[in-house]
């Protein structure tokens, strides 16, 4: 959670500076000249606890960083001070899951136990009680009024604070009411630096519909701020969240706790290079917000050159590599690049789907349908191009392309010299749930080439339904597929068959127990199994129980 800050809104820092000059009468403020450096170290833990249907989860994660801010310069009239706060965060770890109250953490792999979290770069101008100069945008959504929420106990009082004169104020975020209580207290335990402790309490409340679907039970941090005015010496928080959603309730419990590690002062020569580079960085970012996007990347790639082991070099790549993405997913890129990008999101989309990583398999289609779409007119072009190659790329494309074009063409391409070709069409109307014609279906499901034939099994297996017009004249292809040479040609027939065939088909069960004896890989035999007892409703680990089935049938008939 964050107050967004005016540079760098692509990564906005997590927390802001403050600091204050102590005086019975008189409200904290800040008193920091330039080149000042601190360094905090900031650790977060997150419990989430959901009920939904009568099951209930919990999940705990953990995150800690070192957050590093800078003082670059100060004015008057009215005083303001510029900082760079870069945020270096270890990444968010799993370190609890539960299910009904049953410890399920040793189930998730530990390589999807860490979520890595990039590095935060921002640039900003406050005022001396630590707000943003420049009003911070209005918040749209609940998450962004929390965040504004969270933000606000980081700043000064506007006013003195005493032990028997709390502060109060009010803040109109449009979709939610805030109120805020701030009182002097008296430190927990004795401190090495004369300090001032503030305990900063939160109500904060939605508006509209929202009200009814969120309750924040509890916000407020306790701060302790250095008295010769050189800003925060620790923070400890906790926010507390109800959210209903139907018959799903989550509430989730959030602390934190930040403190001061290291301080010092940059030599003038330092400061006047964080000077020029911070110039630099803001007019590669003044670019971005103007949608100039490839001069954008190209400024921060001459930065990282110029400063390939600099303290901010991280965060400026990952803000680099967040810019390269926007560029690629909204605006044309040229053939060559379009391919290459396409055919590594073609193998991570199969290499997901051969790991069962769904989620992965599904960030990559929601890259695909982007990139494909804004470059809609290059891959018809290639889909039309001599080259099978670049034609089949194109015919991967168009499957993810929301265009009734892109279907009308992946029609004619199911048609094409190359069987290649043809077999990534058939898919790519399957993954589309676009149907062709039957007779097509048929000739295609006795395709010679076995490629072909399974990718017509796997369409007829998303556009067909059992008990449905035409189904009765594709199961003899269907049920000849069995035989092919393609390991996945016979999987994607047997889950036709499967999916499509009358349930007691003796000529389906038939065909499966031969291919069943006929099989040397043991996964495809458990997928014949499992066709068989879909048709037949006998469940077993061996192909005698359904021998034994077929010879009742024929005992039956006779």
């Amino acid at each position: 959670m964050h107050c967004p800050p005016t540079f760098l809104p692509v990564l906005a820092a997590l927390a802001a500076l403050a600091g204050p000059v102590l005086g019975q009468a008189d409200p904290l403020r800040y008193d920091l000249s330039p080149g000042a450096r601190r360094i905090f170290e900031r650790s977060t833990r997150t419990e989430v606890q959901v009920r939904a249907e009568g099951k209930t989860s919990r999940r705990v994660t953990e995150l800690s960083a070192r957050r590093q801010v800078l003082v670059v310069e100060t004015k008057d009239n009215p005083p303001k001070m510029r900082l760079v706060t870069l945020e270096a965060p270890s990444g968010e770890h799993l370190v609890a899951y539960e299910e009904d109250g049953e410890d399920r953490l040793a189930e998730v792999p530990k390589a999807r136990r860490l979520r890595p979290t990039p590095p935060l770069l921002a640039a900003h101008w406050r005022d001396p009680t630590g707000r943003p100069v420049e009003a911070p945008p209005t918040p749209k959504q609940p998450t962004q009024a929390i965040d504004r929420a969270v933000a606000e106990l980081r700043y000064l009082p506007m006013e003195a604070v005493g032990p028997e004169t709390p502060l109060k104020r009010e803040v109109d975020l449009e979709i939610a009411r805030l109120g805020i209580t701030t009182r002097r207290v008296e430190a927990e335990k004795p401190l090495e630096t004369p300090a001032v402790v503030l305990l900063t309490t939160a109500r904060l409340t939605f508006t509209g519909d929202r009200a009814d679907r969120l309750t924040v039970k509890r916000l407020e941090a306790r701060s302790a701020w250095a008295a010769d005015g050189s800003g925060l010496l620790s923070q400890r928080g906790t926010l507390v969240l109800d959210e209903k959603a139907g018959q799903t309730t989550q509430h989730v419990t959030r602390t934190w706790e930040e403190s001061l590690q290291e301080t010092d002062r940059l030599k003038p020569a330092a400061l006047e290079k964080v000077k020029e580079d911070l110039q630099i960085l803001e007019q590669a970012m003044a670019d971005a917000r103007e949608d100039r996007l490839d001069e954008a990347i190209d400024t921060l790639q001459a930065w990282m050159k110029a400063n390939p082991e600099g303290g901010w070099t991280p965060a400026v790549r990952s803000l680099h590599a967040a810019l390269t993405q926007r560029r690629l997913l909204t605006q044309p890129i040229k053939p060559a690049r379009l391919r290459l990008m396409l055919r590594d999101l073609q193998s991570g989309r199969d290499h997901a789907g051969a790991s069962g990583d769904r989620e992965r398999a599904a960030r990559i289609e929601a890259a695909l349908r982007q990139i494909v779409g804004v470059n809609a007119e290059q891959v018809f072009a290639d889909a039309k191009d001599p080259d099978p190659i670049l034609r089949d790329l194109a015919t991967f494309a168009l499957a993810f392309l929301a265009d009734a074009k892109a279907t009308k063409r992946l029609r004619a391409l199911s048609d094409d010299p190359s069987a290649q070709v043809r077999g990534t069409a058939l898919i790519g109307l399957a993954v589309r749930g676009d149907s062709i014609d039957r007779d097509l279906l048929i000739g295609h499901l006795g395709d010679k080439e076995p490629r072909v034939c399974g990718a017509a099994a796997l369409l007829a297996r998303q556009t067909y339904k059992r008990g449905g017009e035409g189904v009765q004249a594709i199961l003899p292809p269907l049920l000849a597929a069995l035989s092919a040479e393609e390991p996945w040609t016979r999987t994607n027939a047997a889950l036709a068959i499967a999916t499509l065939a009358p349930k007691g088909s003796v000529p389906a069960v038939c065909a499966l127990v031969e291919a069943h004896q006929e099989e040397s890989e043991e996964r495809l035999q458990r997928r014949y199994r499992a066709a068989l007892k879909q048709l037949t409703g006998v469940e077993a680990d061996d192909i005698g129980p359904y021998r034994k089935w077929l010879k009742k049938q024929g005992s039956a008939k006779g």
